[in-house]
């Protein structure tokens, strides 16, 4: 994302006393996730960061954490996935094979692992992913590049959007449960949200 909030002295947490009991838990447990997985093992969780950290231009420890807990959890929940195209593995199988295609490619490209490259190299391996145009073939056997970054992006966006300091930085007022928003017209905001006075 940025590198700086839009709205550098807006912090979205300040407002958790208004919000219930529930769901303090809920945003307060993403404020600090826990680094165990049920999952991924620690190298693929690693790498997960990393990718996603190019992805949304985001490096902030906490977040990108965060972002691993979350997808870790939801690959290992016994819900089922909704649809699915046809031809594309199931989850688990798509994120494992996926995050090692990824792996397989940096070396093929580059000679090392995806997290020792720079950024413009890290960009340019994601790329080849999304176009399915990649060198390393044989890792990528039963899984087509191009459906694991889809996902991949899908499920990272939607992950780091619900972190609350990235509400913070898009001036994102939080739950609105139980005390609601009032001021909805167009241009106005109530006073606990983030304003255009509170940006640089």
């Amino acid at each position: 994302m940025a590198n700086e909030s839009r709205y550098p002295n807006y912090d979205v947490w300040e407002q958790h006393a208004e919000w219930d009991g529930h769901t303090k838990k809920i945003v307060g447990s993403r404020r600090s996730p826990q680094v165990a997985h049920q999952f991924f093992t620690q190298p693929e969780a690693l790498l997960l960061q990393t990718i996603v950290g190019s992805l949304v231009d985001d490096h902030r420890l906490e977040v990108l954490t965060y972002v691993a807990q979350h997808l870790d959890e939801s690959i290992a929940s016994p819900i089922g996935e909704s649809q699915r195209k046809v031809g594309v593995p199931p989850k688990k199988d798509l994120y494992r094979k996926g995050l090692a295609g990824v792996e397989a490619e940096s070396h093929a490209a580059y000679g090392t692992e995806f997290a020792a490259l720079k950024r413009q190299e890290q960009e340019k391996v994601l790329q080849a992913v999304s176009s399915g145009r990649t060198k390393a073939g044989q890792a990528w056997e039963g899984v087509a590049p191009a459906d694991f970054f889809k996902r991949l992006l899908h499920d990272a966006v939607s992950a780091y959007y619900s972190h609350p300091l990235v509400w913070s930085d898009i001036g994102y007022g939080g739950p609105a449960y139980p005390r609601g928003y009032v001021r909805v017209e167009l241009g106005l905001t109530d006073p606990w949200e983030a304003r255009a006075n509170d940006m640089e």
